[in-house]
């Protein structure tokens, strides 16, 4: 079986840092082909000390459980660093994503939003 994935190493794109917040975008089936590649993203953004990180799902089209354990991983690496945030935006249109969050019980963990800007609203420093 072949995967599609889109990430980009392209920091003016789809990998940018707002202030602390570090934002990913991925794209396409986020499998056991993509999964490493998610994984570096993100665990280099909390190496580099970023404590605040969304994940742009918005393009995605399937999440599998190797995708799935890296946000676990990330989420307890960012708690076992002081208290850090995972945000992931997916839009309400994206059902197929959002279901397996829900069978899952990652949207439990994870917090969900609509839109990038809403992700990055909420993950904002008060004041």
């Amino acid at each position: 079986m072949n995967s599609f994935y889109i990430i980009s190493d392209d920091a003016t794109v789809e990998d940018m840092a707002y202030g602390d917040v570090a934002v990913v975008a991925m794209g396409g089936e986020i499998d056991y082909a993509a999964s490493p590649q998610l994984r570096e993203r993100i665990f280099g953004h909390i190496k580099a000390g970023r404590r605040r990180l969304v994940l742009d799902l918005s393009e995605a089209t399937f999440i599998d459980s190797t995708a799935i354990g890296v946000l676990v991983g990330a989420v307890a690496r960012l708690r076992e660093a002081g208290g850090g945030s995972l945000a992931v935006v997916c839009a309400d249109e994206n059902e197929r994503v959002l279901r397996i969050f829900e069978i899952t019980g990652l949207d439990g963990m994870i917090a969900l939003y609509r839109s990038r800007e809403e992700a990055l609203s909420a993950l904002a420093p008060a004041g």
